[in-house]
């Protein structure tokens, strides 16, 4: 969950990644944004998309299009992203 504030603040996909580490869980299958007020699918912004292409990249990721929700490898959202394999230093 992501409590807005006019500083930004972490988005809920941060959120989850850091709550989900706490409690033991480094692996994640599917992830979707929803907004409140009945926004329904969000996307995710650059930052987080980046983030789960580092530590995700086998993740799938809910969106919203014109035509509904669909499914899409993480690997197909950033455009000129780059593979930070700092953390994975047995790949």
């Amino acid at each position: 969950m992501n409590a807005y504030h006019s500083t930004g603040g972490p988005c809920a996909e941060l959120v989850l990644i850091g709550a989900a580490a706490a409690q033991g869980t480094y692996d994640l299958d599917i992830i979707v944004a929803v907004g409140d007020r009945d926004r329904g699918v969000e996307p995710s912004c650059g930052r987080c998309r980046q983030v789960l292409l580092d530590y995700f990249p086998a993740l799938k990721v809910i969106v919203g299009t014109s035509d509904g929700l669909r499914m899409v490898p993480v690997t197909d959202l950033p455009s000129e992203s780059y593979i930070w394999a700092d953390h994975q230093l047995d790949a």
